[in-house]
């Protein structure tokens, strides 16, 4: 297996609402960390349930269909493994391999599994989780970008967009207004983006890609990712009628020369792109351990040549193979990305991550599972 040491990849979309001019003006979130160099602790997806798969979800069969709540009790009954073991094991871990220099962490979206038909236990859902995440890290400020299921349920978009800004803005210690946001560390910025449709904020985002124009590095953290994978349409403004905004952002951001962060594809992808107004790298990485081997990295596509191998052949939907390209037309969407990817990877594994930052470099680190000891290093800007 190829190593995947020494590798560019792309940081993410972080979705958030400022209030004008604050951005530009260097506030940085953790005073204490404000160097040139510092680290992040990065979760992918954590899907947070319950042990008991009737505590959140009591509801949701009267809520939804029969064929529905049966395809979504797969991941309840999932999620429920996870967290009953390997999930407290992972965070356990990635609250260990904090370092002095660590400045906060990062969640990259769908924090929780959601499908809890009612908004005051979608809210006690999402409680029950950050009150899991501040016990295992303690005083670091703790930043999640919002993903799909994060807002899944009768309510519950309702419910997030009424507690998570009031959260976040405790986190970051200054006003949220909303899903997207933006927030300096240091020389550098982040943007994070609520992906889902149709709430991408355009203007917003051009607004802070354009504010952005003195940070030393943009990251661009959002769930779903900005450089799609062409296995489906859930990525940032990636449904039928976005095209023009899609194009344009992608423009905005490689003037930014951008890092992308993301989740949502339960994997890991890597993704070095040049495009004629710049560079975007995207690592999207994934922490939902759905079973013990998947600490171990699997690649599975290596190199530009396999990028949008997925968007043909078929894909597994409701219990039937559906031809990707007839459901979607996503080939040709491979198509018109294909000539700007430098470098891809696709790779099956769950774990945690350290985001190392500096002036010579960036980097990730990714730790298999609950390991202690970095597996693999994701170089995303210098060598």
């Amino acid at each position: 297996m190829k190593r995947l040491t020494s590798r560019r990849s792309f940081l993410g979309i972080l979705s958030g609402t400022a209030g004008a001019g604050w951005f530009s003006s260097g506030w940085c979130l953790n005073p204490a960390n404000e160097g040139a160099s510092y680290s992040v602790s990065l979760l992918g997806d954590t899907h947070f349930d319950s042990t008991d798969t009737k505590k959140y979800h009591a509801e949701y069969l009267t809520d939804t269909s029969k064929a529905r709540y049966e395809l979504h009790l797969k991941e309840h009954v999932r999620n429920a493994s996870m967290w009953a073991d390997r999930m407290p094991r992972l965070l356990r871990a990635s609250a260990s391999c904090v370092r002095q220099d660590t400045a906060f962490a990062l969640q990259l979206g769908d924090l929780v599994q959601g499908d809890c038909a009612n908004p005051a236990i979608h809210k006690q859902m999402l409680s029950d989780m950050l009150g899991v995440a501040k016990r295992a890290y303690g005083g670091l400020p703790f930043v999640t970008v919002v993903g799909n299921h994060d807002i899944r349920g009768t309510g519950a978009l309702e419910a997030y967009d009424e507690m998570m800004p009031r959260v976040m803005a405790t986190e970051l210690k200054r006003p949220v207004a909303g899903t997207t946001f933006a927030f300096r560390q240091g020389p550098d910025a982040y943007i994070l983006v609520d992906f889902n449709a149709p709430r991408p904020d355009v203007a917003l985002l051009k607004r802070l890609l354009a504010e952005s124009a003195d940070a030393r590095y943009v990251f661009v953290v959002s769930h779903g990712p900005a450089i799609p994978s062409c296995a489906g349409r859930w990525f940032l403004l990636g449904r039928p009628g976005f095209d023009a905004a899609r194009r344009e952002i992608r423009s905005l951001m490689a003037a930014r020369n951008a890092i992308v962060l993301a989740g949502h594809t339960h994997c890991i992808e890597y993704y070095d792109c040049t495009f004629p107004e710049g560079q975007i790298t995207q690592l999207v990485a994934n922490s939902v351990w759905g079973r013990e081997s998947a600490a171990e990295i699997t690649v599975l596509d290596d190199g530009a040549a396999t990028y949008g191998r997925r968007a043909t052949g078929t894909k597994k939907r409701h219990g039937r193979e559906v031809p990707v390209k007839e459901r979607e037309g996503l080939s040709r969407l491979a198509d018109e990305y294909r000539p700007f990817v430098k470098d891809y990877i696709f790779a099956n594994a769950a774990g945690h991550y350290r985001l190392e930052v500096s002036d010579s470099r960036v980097a990730v680190q990714f730790f298999g599972g609950d390991a202690t000891s970095p597996s693999r290093t994701f170089i995303l800007r210098g060598a």
